[in-house]
């Protein structure tokens, strides 16, 4: 196949943020006397819209304020993280990254708000490596819908079969695929649990992917 663009995920793909976001939760949780375990959040909210996840949490527990009051509240406490933190790199990614923009358009997906993904630009100096960048404010439906996946191909004035994306959640490896993009799809310790049936390639790390993506590219 003839690949004219990259499309990257964000949370767990490029930076290490799903940790930090569970840890978040914990926070905004916890007045309402409400843990979520590390094996909870993996199976049911890795990967998954804050707005998605705050609706199952108020279902799930008896939460006593609206699904959009404790998104305000993830919210906020998100930005307060941020101010003095940064979600670090997976190893890998900037080597990745660098290589796929000077060969090719690459663009960022991603299902968090634009706030979280500007801090990651900023921290790490990437803003230059992306052509486009599409959030979850972006649009109407977030992953697992590929609607993200549709505009970023819009942008890069693709089709789905002329590009690749790399995604490390179910719902994020089902957005690309409905999208008609081959998906790399990382398994990493996270998502180890994800049916990840749909993805074109199953890999355990980036330098993985990036072998399959530069044989792909060089073919």
């Amino acid at each position: 196949m003839i690949i004219k663009a990259i499309l990257f995920d964000h949370d767990g793909t490029l930076v290490d943020s799903e940790s930090s976001h569970l840890a978040i939760w914990q926070i905004v949780l916890s007045p309402f006397g409400v843990s979520v375990s590390d094996k909870e959040y993996a199976d049911l909210f890795l990967g998954v819209p804050t707005e998605k996840t705050a609706d199952e949490l108020c279902k799930r527990y008896p939460i006593p304020i609206t699904s959009e009051q404790l998104v305000q509240l993830k919210l906020d406490q998100t930005r307060a993280f941020l101010k003095t933190s940064s979600f670090p790199q997976i190893p890998g990614a900037e080597a990745l990254l660098a290589e796929c923009a000077s060969r090719l358009p690459i663009a960022l997906v991603s299902g968090s708000q634009r706030f979280c993904i500007d801090a990651t630009l900023d921290s790490h100096q990437w803003h230059s490596f992306f052509s486009h960048v599409v959030t979850g404010d972006d649009v109407l439906l977030n992953k697992p819908h590929p609607d993200s996946y549709l505009k970023a191909l819009e942008l890069l004035g693709v089709k789905g079969h002329e590009a690749i994306a790399i995604e490390d959640t179910e719902s994020g490896a089902n957005a690309a695929a409905s999208a008609g993009i081959a998906t790399v799809a990382i398994r990493n310790q996270h998502s180890a649990t994800h049916d990840f049936s749909r993805a074109a390639i199953e890999v355990e790390n980036l330098a993985d992917a990036k072998a399959w993506i530069l044989a792909q590219l060089d073919a």
